[in-house]
């Protein structure tokens, strides 16, 4: 009788072959690079890069705003002074003259009101502290290109600017009810960009004629979380709850989505580099995801930290790094990826256009992000079950009379 034990190793070994590959295996070097905190700060919260290429950023518990500067690899921690009482910087935001401006976290048992705007200037070494008219305490900062603030307080279901020069407040209140607005930022015209995740939703403003313009996601309770504007005015974003990378077409009012390979990756943070590619956090995963359009893939790199928890992205077009937080609370380290030495493909030139169809929401282009993937699982099953087929035929084909059994 034919022995059929070694049909399950065959098949397993060649389903295998036909997985997505992580680009951090495969005895692959890793393009990210981790650099150890200074004792004295608890882990990474929010983070920035100004236009020297310096990484500013928050820490998790603690009053300090610190910079790291990559071409000496030197740390600076700048404590608020202790007048501003129980408090710590939160998110913040890098204008381009160089000023850092940030909003205030107070400790859960304290009282202190936070209803403030904070602004450190690296030329001077000096804190400035702003009181400003809100109903809440504003959370995610960011200024524009002309130097605009603009402020989210989600409890407030309201948009706010504030002048940097007066700290002068103007507020917009958010068409749907109980939006919780997240994930702040602007394109290249000016407009102010956010997600909506309570009504699934993209919303933007435009500051030049005041109006907002929200747009539904297709797939429904996404949660949508932060968001990136291409060259081309494409909104990248985040769907957390439904592991997605979505694009939005503001012209067209129309979306397209991708799954990401990692199952339950809590996609946390998205960049887009200037070939387009789309660059994400996975906060479960513990991995740096990007997404091409161009050739509709994804690649994925693991982060050396066990369970960094990465929870925030910032690009340095410049020296094209990706940094990123950690926020495991025994983590004491600032990640950063290099994407020269990430090994993607080159974009080709005017392919931008033709990629974005492939983004579609199909699941093709979701699961494993790449289409060769599919050829090939279809060839392997194609090759395991012409091997089943020839062993169960070994097994019943009549026997040769006089012919022994065979073993």
């Amino acid at each position: 009788m034919v022995k059929l034990k070694w049909i399950p190793i065959l098949i397993m070994s060649l389903a295998m072959s036909a997985g997505v590959v992580n680009a951090s295996e495969g005895g692959k070097v890793s393009p990210i690079s981790e650099y150890e905190l200074p004792a004295s700060l608890s882990s990474s919260y929010a983070i920035e890069v100004d236009a020297n290429s310096k990484v500013w950023f928050t820490e998790k518990i603690g009053r300090n705003l610190s910079v790291f500067d990559p071409a000496n690899e030197q740390f600076v921690v700048y404590p608020l002074p202790d007048s501003w009482g129980n408090v710590g910087p939160s998110q913040l935001s890098a204008t381009k003259d160089g000023d850092i401006w940030f909003t205030i976290r107070r400790w859960a048992d304290d009282v202190t009101d936070t209803n403030i705007l904070g602004k450190f200037t690296p030329s001077t070494e000096e804190f400035v502290r702003y009181e400003i008219s809100l109903e809440a305490s504003p959370q995610e900062i960011v200024a524009d290109d002309s130097g605009m603030l603009w402020l989210l307080a989600t409890e407030t279901n309201k948009l706010f600017s504030v002048d940097p020069v007066d700290a002068k407040v103007t507020s917009y209140e958010i068409p749907t009810p109980n939006s919780n607005p997240q994930g702040l930022t602007t394109d290249q015209t000016g407009d102010v960009w956010f997600s909506e995740p309570n009504a699934n939703q993209i919303g933007r403003f435009s500051p030049k004629d005041g109006l907002f313009q929200e747009f539904k996601i297709p797939t429904a309770f996404s949660n949508p979380g932060d968001l990136a504007v291409d060259a081309e005015g494409k909104v990248w974003f985040v769907e957390r709850a439904s592991n997605r990378i979505g694009v939005l077409y503001p012209d067209l009012s129309r979306f397209d989505e991708a799954l990401v390979p990692t199952l339950n990756a809590l996609p946390h943070a998205v960049e887009v580099d200037d070939d387009g590619r789309v660059w994400f956090l996975e906060y479960r995963g513990n991995k740096v995801g990007v997404f091409s359009p161009t050739q509709a893939e994804f690649v994925e790199f693991d982060i050396p930290r066990f369970n960094s928890l990465p929870g925030e992205l910032v690009l340095d077009s410049k020296k094209e790094l990706l940094w990123f937080t950690q926020s495991n609370a025994e983590s004491n380290q600032l990640g950063m990826l290099s994407i020269k030495l990430a090994g993607l493909s080159p974009v080709p030139v005017g392919a931008a256009d033709e990629g974005a169809e492939k983004s579609s929401t199909s699941e093709n282009s979701g699961r494993g992000g790449r289409g060769e993937d599919h050829t090939m699982l279809i060839i392997v099953l194609a090759i395991v079950i012409g091997i089943m087929i020839a062993g169960i035929w070994l097994t019943i084909r009549p026997k040769k009379v006089g012919s022994k059994d065979d073993s």
